[in-house]
């Protein structure tokens, strides 16, 4: 984004913030605690159509997986899901580096005398989205490309993979069981064993001269990591939901299990290659690829006469939609000068033919956010989402609820936006787009702002547009005249 570009979204903030903090019309001046009783003379309540349309997020807004001050990487998905009649199908693979924890590095100091019991590629297993007991299928492979530690790569990256190593199957369910050996006490993992071939070459390595185990460089450049990749068919093809792993966890680890004979004695052992070892940053992808073919959310993209009755939110990398409310124009026309006690966008999730919400629940988070049209940018709703410069969603509201329809509880969402109807209607801020989705992160660089949301990939929802029958999307507000 360009100075000047940068200059108009600050101008902006601080045009914003003075007129909602600093001008006899304050929303917050009453609060919603404190509105006045709605009588019809003074005070009334009235509600506005929201137009939206449904969009899929293009390559430059896909989530970019970067590190956190520690280099912790986060959470990533793996897994298929061959059946979300709402939102189709997705394919979710990993692909990290697993390294010594030190260099020079040995397993013991007669290499001579190494004797491979077993190989284990172990993840931190932390929850599951979808059908936790249909069976999926994995494999691991050989990482062929050069990947970058400090790269902070998108979810659309692409990487090269060959040579099976090791396969297994599983159903999610079980990946909260527990293992108790006389070696090890583990929970919640994933635990592929691999094959021996691979592991020997990896535990028998000259550790003379220019080995792979000398420094950090030489080793990326002998092993560049390992690709998990879902199988799609076969034992596979019925899998049906997305799991997620903590790479950065401590139990994260590539494990070697094996004997050793020293001064005529034989002993065994165990030691694990890691996740960012010894301050050596390992690299990582995770590659989540959507395919909406033959979807429900196929059949609603792209604008239609006053909108969609459904909208399609898919945590990203998903899906998204642009709101527009034409009536407030209208109503600022009509009423002029008016004080707004409470303006609250308000969505209900849409039951439809393909709803499966007891598997593939609702985003923790939907976040809205203001769409420049004419600097073709984002920004967030600085006056009604942010206390003391720092975004307070308890107050602006945007996470998940429950409410009962009958007998079945459906997703719920409010956003607050008082403070922002308040300018429109009084201080002639232009009545923009409004961008609804479900992001992991939100990043505004050049206001060096950053939002967490959601987990990576996890919820999706059918909500209620402005014109749905009995769900309806709207703002509702409510005001007096001055």
């Amino acid at each position: 984004m360009s100075h000047c570009k940068f200059l108009n979204i600050f101008f902006l903030f601080i045009v914003v913030s003075f007129f909602s903090f600093c001008t006899k019309i304050k929303s917050t001046d009453i609060g919603a605690d404190l509105i006045p009783e709605i009588d019809n003379i003074n005070t009334f309540d009235t509600s506005f159509e929201v137009v939206a349309v449904n969009s899929i997020s293009p390559d430059s807004l896909l989530p970019r997986i970067s590190r956190d001050q520690v280099g912790d990487v986060g959470q990533f998905m793996l897994g298929y899901v061959s059946h979300n009649p709402q939102f189709g199908t997705t394919i979710a693979s990993i692909f990290l580096e697993l390294k010594p924890t030190g260099y020079p590095y040995k397993f013991e100091n007669v290499p001579d005398s190494l004797y491979l019991d077993s190989v284990v590629l172990c993840l931190k297993y932390r929850f599951s989205f979808g059908d936790t007991n249909a069976l999926q299928s994995v494999t691991v492979q050989k990482i062929t490309e050069t990947l970058k530690p400090d790269s902070a790569y998108q979810t659309n990256k692409i990487v090269a993979y060959s040579q099976v190593i090791g396969t297994k199957q599983f159903v999610p369910a079980s990946l909260n069981d527990s293992l108790i050996t006389t070696r090890e006490r583990t929970s919640n993992q994933l635990r592929i064993r691999l094959n021996n071939d691979f592991g020997n070459e990896l535990l028998k390595i000259d550790t003379a001269g220019l080995s792979p185990y000398k420094n950090d460089s030489l080793f990326r450049n002998y092993f560049k990591g390992f690709a998990i990749v879902p199988e799609t068919g076969g034992s596979g093809s019925a899998a049906n939901g997305l799991m997620s792993f903590a790479i950065s966890d401590t139990a994260t680890y590539l494990r070697f299990y094996y004997r050793y004979t020293k001064n005529g004695r034989q002993d065994t052992s165990a030691k694990n290659f890691k996740f960012n070892s010894n301050g050596a940053l390992s690299a990582s992808v995770n590659h989540i690829e959507r395919n909406y073919s033959g979807s429900e959310m196929s059949q609603h993209l792209g604008a239609k006469p006053g909108g969609d009755s459904l909208i399609y939110i898919q945590a990203a990398p998903g899906t998204y939609s642009l709101l527009r409310i034409p009536g407030l124009n209208e109503f600022k026309s009509k009423k002029g000068n008016v004080m707004i006690h409470l303006a609250q966008l308000s969505m209900d999730e849409a039951q439809t033919p393909g709803s499966q919400s007891n598997m593939f629940y609702a985003p923790l988070y939907m976040y809205p956010e203001i769409f420049d049209t004419t600097l073709n940018s984002f920004y967030p709703f600085f006056a009604d989402g942010f206390v003391n410069g720092n975004y307070d969603n308890t107050t602006f509201g945007g996470f998940r609820k429950y409410n009962f329809d009958n007998t079945k509880l459906i997703a719920h969402y409010d956003m607050n936006l008082t403070r922002h109807v308040q300018s429109i209607i009084t201080r002639n801020l232009p009545n923009m787009p409004i961008k609804l989705s479900a992001p992991k992160t939100v990043r505004y660089n050049d206001l060096y702002l950053t939002l967490s949301q959601n987990s990576l990939a996890t919820g999706n929802v059918v909500l209620g547009g402005g014109n749905h029958s009995s769900k309806k999307m709207k703002l509702r507000v409510i005001y007096s005249k001055l």
